[in-house]
């Protein structure tokens, strides 16, 4: 069984403001650690329930977020960037996965209880696709859809899990915090968290839902970002019959 994990650092379960997440900033190394021992908590379970490869991606901000010399070293680390790549934040999903699993994942933009929520970039007010208001999961789930890999599980926070089972039915997930606000939580402790992870994954993987994500074409994709200065939001809709042009188009505006 081959796993790719995808990885981001807003749902683990000691981030909570957007210092914390950023380089330069007193919290960030902490939490870097923190985002690797959860991914390495998600690296056991796939172990624990038969995986014979494990490959993880960090798709947060750089993609140098995980620590390489703390990772399990049985996992396969996927590193650099590739911005060009709208698959970037599962860079690799075309080679034959038999399942993706989110780690650390928010909510998507406007959602009151979800922690640090955004869509791709902060500057994002709304993605939707053919209609249906989209959080990054939604967005990384229909690229591996495209390669019939299904989404068997995701931590992150409370609303963060709430949108999964809304959009992929009853996966698996593990909530690590529950939001109060866009910047603040009541939090599990960090090795807690891990725990949780580590048998939730196991779980997943032996016998929880899998779900291959797809919406069926043509497609309109609309996205809605916030300037900088004082002008009307930038609006961009497309209508298109590929859904690589859809989201290739979102991912280059954000």
């Amino acid at each position: 069984m081959k796993i790719l994990i995808g990885g981001d650092i807003e749902g683990i379960a000691t981030a909570c403001d957007w210092d914390s997440i950023t380089p330069g900033n007193s919290d960030y190394e902490r939490n870097r650690v923190q985002y690797t021992k959860e991914m390495n908590a998600a690296i056991e379970g796939a172990f624990d329930a038969g995986a014979t490869e494990v490959f993880v991606r960090d798709g947060h901000g750089g993609n140098k977020s995980l620590i390489p010399e703390l990772l399990d070293k049985r996992a396969f680390h996927i590193k650099g960037r590739c911005s060009e790549d709208f698959r970037a934040m599962i860079l690799t999903i075309e080679r034959g996965y038999d399942a993706v699993l989110f780690i650390g994942y928010h909510a998507k933009a406007g959602t009151p209880d979800g922690v640090l929520s955004h869509t791709m970039a902060r500057a994002v007010d709304e993605f939707t696709l053919n209609g249906v208001s989209l959080p990054e999961m939604g967005y990384n789930a229909l690229v591996a859809g495209m390669y019939d890999v299904p989404v068997v599980y995701l931590s992150g926070d409370s609303a963060a899990c709430r949108q999964a089972k809304e959009l992929f039915g009853d996966i698996v997930t593990t909530s690590v915090k529950e939001g109060l606000s866009r910047c603040s939580a009541i939090c599990l402790h960090p090795q807690e968290a891990c725990d949780r992870i580590r048998s939730d994954v196991s779980k997943a993987l032996k016998h929880g839902h899998r779900c291959v994500f797809r919406m069926e074409g043509p497609y309109t994709m609309y996205c809605s970002i916030r300037r900088k200065y004082d002008a009307p939001n930038i609006e961009k809709t497309l209508h298109t019959a590929s859904l690589e042009e859809a989201l290739h188009l979102f991912w280059t505006l954000t």
